[in-house]
């Protein structure tokens, strides 16, 4: 499926950030630009979307997104769309919503808010308002969130679509993680567990610490790799230490070649205890064949199926995460089998194409809904 050229979406984000979200909506832009639409994006000029996005070639937009700049940025963001043309606004995180809504609706544009955590949205007035009347459709990572908002919102489960992220494969073909190990100093044999993702408290790297005590007892030789960087960082280095972990936990910061990382693993760990979607950490881990061990916690269910794609543990719980650590560690053929499955699953069902297509489907018939363009999903003439 193509994109029909002359369709203008313009994404709003006002997080300054860089994690699953911000990844997420920064490769879909690119992606559906390659379809031949017409991509723009409005983000606080400081945002790390906002330079990533100009340095790829997608025209961006700076907007103040704080409540002191509230009415005018409603404003600009107007003019923007109709100087632009923009047939419809996608908006992501809280601020930008009402923002991005707000000026969509004035200027004539469909607006679709795209919802990418689990933290429960709670079921005000305000907010019914903002996803029952002010966008026109919801789009959700994940069949739990879709559930939830219909749920805490009342909201039309006609308007509600589950789009899970996707992966694209291409880059997982046969990445060498040795060279990683050996660049640490972490021996080709010694068991690595690994996570990848932004240093936040919920990300639960201090629940996974703990967890350390029991697998170590068992294989001293166990590595820990924590990739990312975050507002917790200090605090997780701190813990390190007071745990005395040093010899046996890396933390490597941000990593753009987080591939040939995550290929240096054996397993996969997450800790989350709040507000996870799908994580793209799961399905990057997935696509390169090693079993993921995760709690049972937001979208994380819908990718990592207990004893077929990893072992789900429960959050905030140290030793239940040792334990599905520990026999995964014990047990080299279920490791393969599981790892093998999550590869497989990647595939079919979670490929950054599909999700594409999955993408384009909301927005022509959001568009077509919205009169901006005729059945057949071209633009309207003017």
């Amino acid at each position: 499926m193509k994109g029909p050229g002359g369709v203008t979406i313009l994404h709003t984000e006002a997080s300054d950030g860089w994690g699953g979200q911000e990844i997420r909506i920064y490769r879909e832009m690119l992606g559906i630009q390659g379809r031949g639409y017409r991509v723009l994006l409005a983000s606080p000029p400081g945002a790390i979307i906002h330079q990533r996005a100009a340095a790829a070639g997608i025209p961006v937009i700076s907007v103040a997104m704080d409540r002191l700049h509230f009415p005018s940025a409603v404003s600009h963001l107007r003019r923007v769309i109709l100087e632009n043309g923009v047939d419809l606004v996608n908006t992501h995180s809280s601020a930008d919503s009402w923002i991005g809504s707000l000026a969509g609706r004035l200027a004539g544009a469909a607006v679709l808010r795209t919802r990418h955590i689990s933290s429960p949205v709670k079921g005000g007035m305000l907010n019914r308002f903002l996803y029952g009347r002010l966008c026109r459709e919801v789009m959700t990572t994940g069949e739990f969130i879709r559930s939830q908002l219909i749920r805490d919102l009342r909201l039309d489960p006609a308007r509600v679509r589950s789009v899970p992220t996707g992966v694209d494969l291409a880059g997982f073909s046969s990445p060498d993680g040795s060279c990683f190990r050996l660049a640490h100093g972490i021996p080709l044999d010694a068991p690595v567990l690994g996570i990848a993702a932004v240093l936040r408290s919920w990300k639960g790297h201090k629940v996974l610490l703990e967890a350390m005590k029991p697998i170590l007892q068992a294989f001293p030789e166990a590595r820990l790799c924590i990739v990312g960087d975050g507002p917790m960082r200090k605090v997780i280095e701190a813990r390190i230490g007071e745990l005395g972990l040093q010899d046996r936990v890396l933390m490597t910061g941000y990593r753009e070649d987080v591939v040939q990382v995550i290929a240096a693993f054996d397993i996969a760990v997450m800790a989350s205890y709040a507000s996870e979607g799908i994580p793209q950490f799961a399905l990057q881990a997935m696509a390169l064949s090693k079993p993921v061990v995760a709690t049972r916690v937001g979208g994380i269910p819908e990718v990592v199926l207990h004893g077929e794609t990893g072992l789900l543990a429960e959050p905030k719980d140290p030793a239940s995460l040792a334990e599905a650590v520990l026999a995964l560690l014990a047990d080299p053929a279920l490791r393969k089998k599981l790892g093998d499955n999550g590869r497989r699953r990647a595939a079919t069902r979670h490929s950054f194409e599909g999700m594409l297509d999955q993408v384009e489907e909301c927005y022509h018939r959001l568009l077509r809904t919205s009169g901006s363009t005729t059945d057949a999903g071209e633009p309207r003439p003017e």
